[in-house]
């Protein structure tokens, strides 16, 4: 109905603009809203929510006692929706669509009740839709009492995908046919939860049940000999809407005393609004932890570290305490990268102690450093060369060290030829010519000239 028409009829119509965008984020934060009850949320198109209760009902006191509180709390937020449980996501959604009312399908019940429901509830295409209407198959039920062959001679001379989709979502709705659904959030690897009879808002209330939810996890991760590695708190508020914080470890832990430190760090980032009446406490990444012995020193020591190290991290960032890790490259300046401390285990790998490592210095500059270079010959090693403003006389040279960079990255002809310098004063340096004077199959006149780099310095 055009909008000029619809005030016709009804002056006092109230009318806004359409906000897709904002409608799809608040469906979006919404959808977040429902992980209270089940892990399993996907938003579904652009008005929809479907939510996989396998095995959650009985913590709200069965299907019926929770979809009622399911649709308690919404007509709270001033949210009008159709709510619907069946044993398949087809039904649900059938039901949720067309029926008009709340309503749990009992096992064995989903045929009857949503046989009288138009075939439109399958969810097909509105061409597959018209087709029915045009063969009398109007209800769901119609197309249950024909056998696969009856249909598909019914559909004679319609395209074989056509037929198939037809299939497949009556499949889907009578329960023959898994429909997975993509979770808005990785599934933790355990989870606690403590909800409220009355909600929440102190700071020390809150502390208070996160500290007996981390006692509680600690006690199941040591159950399953496991250490937690990265644990999230959501507080869901009485206005439907949530918040976290996450934290993270540099190896599995389980001591609740730690890792309660660790999240009261983080639990002033949790606004309790006007009252929280659930809490979840989520082990996201978990390892493997094995016991160790009591009085073991290098333990002990280890776990020290570590536990200092994620104090740190909780308070500074994630980002503002990092360490070296080793990557497999030959340019120098790349064959380590700062990562995370809490990223990955931490080993101190040695680096591998081949010859060329040995003559290697061990101060680098952090970019290499231009240098004006005197050579005998072109492929030759410096003479003089001047670097920050300095002119230097070269009493020794060895070399050259050539090294090559990935083919995938660089072009061929840019391998670099390291060379170890002494001056006159004493002074030992680590230079490079970057780049060849005669590269196999370029011209001389396409040819790159060779520059030379100071990289670093030996003791």
């Amino acid at each position: 109905m055009p909008l000029a028409e619809a005030r016709a009829i009804a002056p006092h119509l109230n009318t806004r603009l359409a906000d897709p965008q904002g409608d799809a984020a608040a469906l979006q934060q919404l959808a977040r809203w429902f992980v209270r009850y089940s892990p399993l949320v996907s938003v579904d198109g652009l008005d929809g929510i479907t939510i996989d209760a396998t095995g959650c009902a009985h913590l709200f006191g069965g299907e019926e006692a929770m979809l009622s509180d399911i649709s308690m709390r919404l007509e709270r937020a001033g949210i009008y929706a159709c709510i619907s449980m069946a044993g398949s996501i087809g039904a649900a959604w059938a039901m949720a669509h067309y029926y008009g009312q709340n309503t749990v399908v009992q096992p064995g019940d989903d045929q009857a009740i949503i046989s009288p429901l138009p075939v439109s509830a399958l969810r097909l295409d509105k061409k597959t839709i018209l087709s029915l209407n045009r063969l009398g198959l109007g209800t769901i039920g119609s197309l249950l009492t024909l056998s696969r062959p009856a249909l598909a001679r019914r559909f004679r001379g319609a395209r074989s995908k056509q037929v198939a989709d037809l299939l497949d979502q009556i499949d889907k709705v009578v329960g023959k046919k898994a429909e997975p659904i993509a979770p808005l959030q990785p599934l933790p690897s355990w989870q606690v939860r403590q909800a409220f009879l009355e909600p929440i808002s102190t700071p020390e209330s809150i502390e208070k049940a996160v500290q007996a939810l981390v006692a509680d996890l600690a006690i199941i991760l040591q159950q399953s000999s496991l250490g937690v590695r990265k644990m999230t708190a959501v507080a869901y508020r009485v206005d439907g809407t949530v918040s976290s914080c996450s934290v993270g470890t540099s190896r599995p832990n389980r001591d609740p005393d730690h890792l309660m430190e660790l999240i009261s760090e983080k639990l002033a980032y949790i606004d309790a609004g006007f009252g929280i009446d659930l809490l979840l406490l989520k082990a996201l990444e978990t390892e493997a932890l094995a016991p160790y012995q009591l009085g073991d020193e290098r333990q002990s020591s280890l776990k020290s570290a570590m536990e200092l190290m994620d104090r740190l991290t909780a308070r500074l960032g994630d980002r503002a305490i990092s360490r070296l890790s080793h990557h497999q490259s030959h340019i120098p300046e790349q064959a380590q990268h700062l990562v995370a401390a809490t990223n990955q285990n931490l080993h101190w790998k040695e680096y591998p102690t081949t010859s060329l490592c040995l003559h290697r210095p061990l101060r680098l500059l952090l970019r290499p450093e231009i240098v004006d270079v005197l050579a005998e010959v072109p492929e030759g090693p410096p003479r003089r060369f001047r670097w920050r403003r300095v002119l230097h006389q070269v009493m020794k040279a060895e070399g050259p060290e050539r090294v090559a960079p990935e083919w995938w990255h660089t072009p061929h002809g840019y391998s670099r030829d390291y060379y170890r310098i002494e001056v006159e004063s004493g002074a030992r340096f680590w230079l490079f010519r970057h780049g060849l004077y005669d590269v196999p199959g370029v011209r001389p006149a396409e040819a790159v000239v060779p520059q030379w780099y100071m990289h670093g310095l030996f003791p």
